[in-house]
C-alpha cells in the first residue's frame, strides 16, 4: 500500500496487527490528534485503491464507526497545527475539497434544500475517494432515483447494502427499493440482486438470521467470477456484523474472528494492489 512522504510526521503503531474485524482491514492508527478516550485517527486505504495516497480517519469506538474526515495525510497535519494541541476539528469543503466526510455534508444540506444535482455531483466526489462509503451511497441512490436514473440506482444500490456498517447506516431504503424490482438487467448476474428477497439488514436479538447465508454464497460468487473489490467489500461487512453478535450466535454460525480476518487478508491478495495487510 503506498505510503505518503508526510508518514515521518506521525506516529504509525508499528505493533497493529489486524486480529478483530473493527477497526477495518486497511486502517493504520497513529498517535497523533488522539482523545485518550480510546479513539484515535489512522490512514485508510480504500478497497481497491491501495496505490493512492490513503485518507485520514477517525475511529469512534462506542459505536464502531469510522469517519473519514480528510482527503490526506497532509490535509490533517495542516488541521492539528492549526488545532494548537486541540482537538483538529473537521474542515470544510474550502479547507479539504476531497474530504468525503465534508462533501457528505454539504450534499445534505444541498438535499434539504431541493438542490439535487449539486448533492449528487458532491457525493460522487466523495464516493470517487471513498467508493465504500455508506452513508454516501445510500443518499446517492436515493438522488439517483429522484432523478429517474434507474440503472444509476440499481448500481449504487447493492454498493450500499454490500458496504461496511462502520461507514454508516444500514441500507435498508434501498433494499426495500431492490426488493419492489422485478426487472434489472444490469445486475442479471450480480448475487446480491438475486438473494434480495432473503436480506432483512436486521441484526442481533435472534438466534438465526438468514442474512449471513446469503452474503456468504455472495462473497463466493464475487471470488469466483475475481470481482475481489466487492468479494473485499462484502467480507469486511460480513465481518463487522458478525463480530457484533453474540459469541454463542458466532459459535453457531462457525465465525472465528481471527480466522476470518486471515481469510480478508488472503482475499486482499487477489486485488490488483492488493494486499490489505
Amino acid at each position: 500500500m503506498f505510503l505518503p512522504p508526510q508518514i515521518v510526521e506521525v506516529s504509525v503503531d508499528q505493533s497493529w496487527r489486524y486480529e478483530t474485524p473493527y477497526p477495518p482491514l486497511g486502517f493504520r492508527p497513529f498517535a497523533e490528534g488522539e482523545l485518550g478516550n480510546g479513539d484515535s485517527f489512522g490512514l485508510y486505504w480504500p478497497i481497491g485503491l491501495e496505490t493512492r495516497e490513503p485518507i485520514v480517519v477517525e475511529t469512534w469506538h462506542d459505536s464502531w464507526q469510522i469517519q473519514p474526515t480528510y482527503s490526506s495525510l497532509s490535509s490533517f497535519l495542516a488541521a492539528l497545527e492549526k488545532a494548537e494541541g486541540e482537538y483538529p476539528e473537521p474542515p470544510s469543503i474550502e479547507q479539504d475539497a476531497r474530504s468525503p466526510r465534508a462533501l457528505f455534508e454539504d450534499a445534505k444540506r444541498k438535499v434539504q434544500a431541493q438542490a439535487v444535482a449539486d448533492a449528487v455531483s458532491l457525493l460522487e466526489r466523495a464516493l470517487e475517494v471513498l467508493p465504500e462509503y455508506t452513508d454516501a451511497l445510500c443518499l446517492l441512490w436515493a438522488q439517483y432515483v429522484r432523478q429517474g436514473r434507474i440503472d444509476e440506482a440499481l448500481a449504487v444500490a447493492v454498493k450500499a447494502i454490500i458496504a461496511p456498517p462502520s461507514f454508516g447506516g444500514r441500507a435498508t431504503k434501498p433494499l426495500r427499493w431492490l426488493q419492489g424490482r422485478s426487472n434489472a438487467p444490469t445486475l442479471e448476474h450480480d448475487p446480491i440482486w438475486q438473494g434480495r428477497a432473503e436480506l432483512e439488514l436486521s441484526y442481533g436479538g435472534v438466534k438465526e438470521n438468514g442474512d449471513y447465508a446469503v452474503y456468504r454464497a455472495a462473497i463466493q460468487t464475487y471470488l469466483n467470477a475475481s470481482r475481489y473489490v466487492e468479494a473485499c467489500t462484502l467480507m469486511q461487512t460480513y465481518a463487522e456484523l458478525m463480530h457484533a453478535e453474540t459469541v454463542a450466535f458466532q459459535e453457531r454460525q462457525g465465525f472465528v474472528k481471527a480466522d476470518f480476518v486471515a481469510t480478508q487478508i488472503a482475499a486482499s491478495r487477489k486485488l490488483p494492489h492488493g494486499p490489505r495487510a
